[in-house]
């Protein structure tokens, strides 16, 4: 356990899918009774990624325990495995660590530490206290501020739900999209086709984080073996732009694949029509 540290929680964790869902509300709940209810919905995408991690490749015993420390709260994870984390459950053949790109995007820290019977991987969320003034500043400030504020509708942030989504066809498309934008990267200085793969890579860019969430649900569908899932997003309204400029990105980079300009086979006609109509989904609730 980290120095310094005092438990809020801990839970002996069975080696199955369940234990992902009361992990995610475990520290849900131990977030908003820290006051951190604002990061709740960060620190349950990332408990997520590192308890299906445990569950499928670490070892028993499994540990959660939720700490508090002087800067704010830690959450770790601890199994019986030495090995370090290998998060991409979604293409066996992809790059690993995607999951820890996740962690590492929604908390302000973390880390692996090896242990003399296995390992934590653990994540912290900083939590610094206002002295009384300076609360009582900002509360003059908001409300001097108040009559003049109104809310920009594009900064809205927007449930996106996507029921009855076909598992394995969503899992191919976004190993298939991974493999086109890993491809753009290869792409030479002096290949004609250089500055449209970097266009491509800049319009993908901006969605990372949403993809990352998107491969997290597929990876737990897959290893529960549902055919179908519900895919949960929250996202940005203003950033249906970027959902449309992603689309079209990976349009132009199955068109450089069926020109030969890329290693990687252009996208199948059906993985492209539910490519397609996914992302459409979600412009369409975006807009609506």
């Amino acid at each position: 356990m980290h120095d310094g540290a005092r438990t809020g929680r801990e839970f002996q964790l069975a080696p199955e899918p369940s234990s992902v869902r009361l992990a995610r509300a475990a520290v849900q709940e131990f977030l908003t009774a820290e006051g951190l209810g604002d990061r709740a919905y960060d620190g349950a995408l990332a408990v997520s990624e590192v308890v299906t991690n445990a569950v499928i490749h670490g070892r028993v015993p499994l540990v959660l325990r939720l700490l508090i420390t002087a800067d704010g709260v830690r959450i770790e994870v601890g199994d019986g495995s030495p090995v370090s984390p290998a998060f991409s459950m979604i293409d066996p053949t992809a790059v690993t660590g995607r999951g820890l790109m996740l962690v590492s995007a929604v908390a302000d820290r973390w880390g692996v530490e090896p242990e003399e019977h296995g390992k934590t991987v653990w994540f912290a969320f900083d939590h610094l206290h206002p002295t009384a003034a300076e609360a009582e500043e900002t509360d003059r400030l908001l409300a001097s501020w108040a009559d003049g504020l109104e809310m920009d509708p594009a900064r809205e942030q927007v449930r996106v739900v996507l029921t009855d989504v076909d598992t394995a066809l969503l899992a191919e498309s976004e190993a298939h999209a991974e493999g086109l934008l890993r491809e753009l990267t290869l792409v030479a200085p002096e290949s004609p086709h250089f500055g449209k793969a970097q266009d491509i890579m800049a319009a993908a860019a901006p969605l990372d984080a949403l993809r990352l969430d998107v491969r997290h649900q597929v990876a737990i569908a897959r290893h529960e073996g549902r055919a179908t899932l519900d895919v949960q997003l929250t996202v940005r309204r203003e950033d249906a732009e970027q959902v449309r400029d992603f689309m079209h990105a990976l349009d132009e980079a199955d068109r450089l694949s069926r020109l030969g300009e890329l290693l990687l086979v252009a996208t199948s006609p059906a993985t492209s029509w539910f490519r397609t109509t996914f992302l459409t989904r979600v412009l369409d609730q975006l807009r609506s």
